[in-house]
This record gives C-alpha cells, sequence and structure tokens, in this order.
C-alpha cells in the first residue's frame, strides 16, 4: 500500500524541472532556486540534497488522507517509486510572507511506475515554504492526483 501510495503522491521529479508561472506571478529567487535544486536532486536520487531542501519536519498529504514524513519519501525515491517524465511545473499562485511562501499550482507528468504509468496525470499541489536558518525549506505539500489521460 505505501508503494502504491508514494508511487503517486510526492513531490517533485526524476526530471528537471519545466517551471511555468501564471501572467503576473513572481517566484522569488531563492525559492525558485530550492525548487532547482530539489529537481537536480530527486533526479540523482540524491537523499543529502533533498534533506538541504527539505525540512527536517517536512510532511506531504498523500491522496489517501495518509500523512507522509520526509524520510518515508526519500525511503521511495531511494526505490525509484518517485521516477516521471514530461514533468511540468505550473505555478498559478505564490504568496509572499516574511517568514513564510505558499506556492500553488499543478504539476503535470507521466509516472513510470504504479497507477498511471505511462499516461499523463495532472496532480494540483500546495506547497508551504518557511524561513529557516539554513534558508527557505520546504514544510508542507500537499498533493492530489486529479485525472490521468
Amino acid at each position: 500500500m505505501l508503494k502504491h501510495l508514494l508511487a503517486t503522491t510526492v513531490l517533485v521529479i526524476a526530471v528537471p524541472i519545466a517551471a511555468q508561472l501564471d501572467p503576473g506571478v513572481r517566484m522569488p529567487p531563492e525559492i525558485g532556486a530550492a525548487y532547482g535544486r530539489l529537481g537536480k536532486a530527486m533526479m540523482a536520487h540524491d537523499a543529502a540534497g533533498v534533506r538541504t531542501v527539505w525540512a527536517d519536519d517536512f510532511v506531504v498529504n498523500s491522496p489517501d488522507n495518509r500523512v507522509l514524513t520526509r524520510e518515508q519519501v526519500i525511503a521511495a525515491m531511494a526505490q525509484e517509486f518517485l521516477d516521471y517524465k514530461d514533468f511540468h511545473k505550473h505555478i498559478t499562485y505564490v504568496g509572499e510572507k516574511p517568514e513564510m511562501t505558499v506556492v500553488m499550482g499543478y504539476d503535470t507528468m507521466v509516472p513510470l511506475k504504479g497507477p498511471g504509468a505511462g499516461k499523463q496525470v495532472m496532480r494540483p499541489f500546495t506547497d508551504i515554504w518557511a524561513k529557516r536558518p539554513a534558508g527557505w525549506q520546504l514544510v508542507a505539500r500537499q498533493a492530489t492526483i486529479a485525472e490521468a489521460r
């Protein structure tokens, strides 16, 4: 069950991020750079690199309402359950506060394994970034597969 869950719910990718911002949406440079580092780390299955972007207390809410920790997601990454192709991030909203930033939008990708394998899926998401001593870190994510084509 956890393998099925992780294959369909979690963050970014095993291919470079192609991000598209809606008109009028501005991505803070530090968070844009963190998304880039995260994409590279995920693609390389680099747990140490992922840990620099995901906070120690990072959690993700999955489609079946299970909350997964950073280490549970990294374990799935190590087993190649989070590999996708044709991954695109569409940013529709960025809300900046001094110590927190909310990023919303949707991802489109083709999972290589698990449910939807070989089909394009759309996954709306909400990412919560917090300013920490180490810099901006992702602390929470909600991502649910909305549609498979």
